[in-house]
């Protein structure tokens, strides 16, 4: 157990549960443009000097954020609360003051601004099965955008063809979409356009652009000519939007419904599926064979489920 002081707060931290939970803990894994930017920013060292000493010292991986949230952003720099769990307890509390339910040490403000408290860990995170006793070290601190502009903010446009309320698998698209770019390491912010249909609207298009007379689940548009593993790049983007128009996607809203019936595992799952495997057809996997490119596919669909929570 180590005993660390900052100003008036002291605390008491057992490094190595705190060090062994970390060592196996993923980083910060939300897709939207603000945390991505944070996670760049905390992968290349690029946080302030103070707040990189202060993790350093516990041995904290900045990347490996147990909580991220963008309070408000200007147009040159954001305004992010940080959190990062340890294991241990807060020895001396002198400040203590009251933050709605929450009981957190007053206020430390460091060199440049930046603001650091602890408090219990009662707040919202990542961390699962955290060892205890336990609690939450905090930073307040702006940050700026990467290169000036949004890293890896991403627009998928969804439209549909159907009267009926898509509202459901909109909103679960525009977690799974972003989650596949970010799990294959894009870091320019893309833009993909998605149709979602029917039986009938999916067989006219597979009709029209590929000569095939029969209704399917998903198709995909692709923009670029890319191979498994290569990237977009910031050459690649729009001028004018910054985006990168990586290709459309058409969605079969009735086949989302007949096969997740038919494999046992329900809509949302089988939409979140089609989605993963439309977006890396987009990023130049195929699985035209029985073989290598076929397998190589199908392991990146599994492992990006898994990390969306919708494993087997």
């Amino acid at each position: 157990m180590g005993i660390y002081k900052w100003g008036d707060i002291r605390i008491e931290v057992n490094e190595d549960a705190t060090q062994d939970y970390y060592a196996e803990s993923m980083e910060w894994d939300c897709t939207c443009g603000h945390c991505r930017n944070f996670v760049f920013l905390a992968r290349e060292r690029l946080l302030p000097g103070d707040m990189l000493e202060f993790l350093d010292t516990l041995r904290l991986p900045p990347e490996k954020a147990t909580y991220v949230f963008e309070l408000n952003g200007q147009e040159d720099d954001l305004l992010y609360r940080v959190t990062y769990r340890v294991v241990g307890r807060i020895v001396e509390n002198p400040n203590r003051k009251e933050q709605g339910k929450t009981l957190a040490l007053g206020d430390e403000r460091m060199e440049n601004g930046t603001i650091l408290w602890c408090s219990p860990a009662e707040g919202p995170t990542s961390a699962k099965d955290f060892p205890e006793p336990c609690f939450d070290i905090t930073f307040e601190l702006n940050l700026p955008w990467k290169d000036g502009k949004p890293l890896g903010a991403n627009d998928v446009f969804i439209s549909s063809d159907l009267e009926e309320d898509i509202s459901e698998i909109e909103k679960l698209l525009q977690k799974v979409i972003p989650a596949v770019l970010f799990a294959e390491d894009v870091r320019v912010g893309c833009e993909i356009n998605v149709l979602i249909t029917n039986d009938e609207g999916i067989h006219a298009i597979n009709l029209a652009e590929r000569g095939v007379d029969a209704p399917t689940d998903v198709l995909s548009f692709p923009m670029f000519d890319l191979k498994p593993g290569d990237k977009p790049s910031e050459a690649d983007a729009d001028p004018g939007s910054h985006l990168v128009p990586l290709g459309d996607m058409v969605l079969n809203l009735d086949r989302v419904r007949s096969q997740g019936e038919e494999y046992g595992h329900g809509e949302r799952r089988e939409a979140a599926y089609l989605a993963v495997h439309s977006v890396l057809h987009l990023l130049g996997y195929d699985h035209m064979d029985d073989g290598p490119m076929k397998a190589q596919m199908r392991r990146r669909e599994e492992a990006i489920l898994r990390e969306l929570g919708m494993g087997r």
